[in-house]
């Protein structure tokens, strides 16, 4: 009788704490690295500590970062040149005028959304800050994988930056039964990869 309810303690742990590895692919079965996924189901706490979105080469790095609502944001200018960050976006609008280093005091994204990032000086500059609804989210690595706290049947919600429908657009799948699944999206195809592992792509609009 012990070995039983120690079975099927054993059991609800495994599937209180299910996990599921999903490959994000383009059209052409190609990985697809820096999508966000999120799992509406699974709400998290906002994490403490700042986030970093620096500025190395003329890019930011990462160019995709994913952030919980409440959480902030420091902008810490690596580069010996003076940069001009801003957003113009809806769910967090401002500006960080002319400046180098790290003093700059971070930034609170309070609202949930999709934040797009410039600089007022190189036109090139463009990054993301995706910021979560205090929902699990997630980014894809260079070979497209993420882990998910889900159980089949659980919805997703994927974004890319290469999403031929456009920036905002956003693309919803029900997990199957696996522990390794795939995904594939309609996307732009990717022209260019930079040095840097995380200023991944820039994309052929």
């Amino acid at each position: 009788m012990r070995n039983l309810c120690i079975g099927m303690l054993a059991l609800c742990w495994q599937v209180a704490h299910a996990e599921v590895a999903l490959q994000i692919l383009d059209q052409d079965q190609q990985p697809v690295s820096d999508a966000v996924v999120l799992v509406v189901s699974k709400q998290i706490a906002t994490p403490q500590q700042n986030a970093i979105v620096d500025q190395i080469d003329s890019a930011f790095v990462p160019r995709v970062a994913v952030i919980q609502k409440g959480q902030s944001v420091a902008f810490p200018n690596s580069d010996d040149i003076r940069h001009h960050v801003y957003s113009f976006s809806e769910p967090k609008s401002f500006e960080i005028k002319l400046y180098k280093g790290s003093d700059i005091a971070p930034i609170e994204f309070d609202q949930a959304g999709l934040v797009i990032l410039g600089c007022n000086i190189h036109d090139d500059m463009i990054g993301y800050i995706f910021v979560a609804d205090n929902q699990f989210a997630v980014k894809s690595n260079e070979n497209g994988w993420v882990t998910l706290p889900v159980d089949v049947g659980d919805e997703v919600t994927v974004w890319s930056e290469r999403f031929v429908a456009g920036v905002e657009h956003m693309e919803k799948f029900t997990i199957g039964d696996g522990e390794r699944q795939r995904v594939s999206l309609e996307l732009y195809p990717v022209v260019e990869v930079s040095d840097h592992q995380d200023h991944d792509s820039v994309y052929d609009w």
